[in-house]
């Protein structure tokens, strides 16, 4: 645990080393027990922790990262939910298929999100519901038009492509307008 968490945030934004070492330290043994209930035999939680704290470190350092609201523990794990939801979609392999399909545990706050990030979310929740449900059994649980065909009952995976490049135009036309 970090006594003054205002303090150790001003020394990551100046990239401070000992700050980076206190942090790695400071959250480890809980981010490893966390992880390691979550994940499948055989992935690292270690590298996970690892490429975690780079992340949260360069957002500090390169993008002058400020929470407001939470703590670093808190943004810490949702990074690493987020790493580890990347490398389950790209191998598939990795997760134990409940820890992604259940409620996230831990949810940032938008205002710690990178600009991006938040406007990708508010332009996404102006999505019809049956747009946002596409989107995300596609792209976060890793679907394929086959098994969303037979989870949704839409007529077949050429309707389903479609229907999410239809989304997906409406998402990036949005995002585009909002960001003139």
């Amino acid at each position: 645990m970090v006594k003054n968490e205002a303090l150790l945030q001003e020394r990551l934004r100046e990239g401070d080393k000992k700050a980076l070492g206190q942090l790695y330290s400071a959250y480890k043994a809980a981010f490893l027990a966390y992880f390691q209930e979550r994940v499948a035999v055989g992935m690292d939680t270690e590298d996970l922790y690892q490429d975690s704290v780079i992340a949260v470190y360069q957002n500090y350092v390169l993008n002058q990262l400020q929470l407001k609201k939470g703590s670093i523990k808190t943004y810490l794990f949702a990074v690493g939910k987020n790493k580890l939801a990347a490398k389950f979609n790209a191998s598939k392999a990795y997760v134990k298929e409940d820890f992604l399909l259940s409620q996230p545990h831990i949810e940032m706050d938008e205002d710690q999100m990178p600009m991006e990030q938040q406007l990708l979310l508010k332009e996404f929740k102006q999505l019809g519901e049956k747009c946002r449900e596409m989107l995300r059994l596609h792209y976060y649980r890793g679907l394929t038009d086959k098994e969303i065909v037979a989870k949704t009952g839409y007529k077949d995976e050429n309707t389903i492509k479609s229907y999410r490049s239809r989304c997906l135009k409406k998402l990036k036309e949005a995002i585009h307008g909002s960001g003139k």
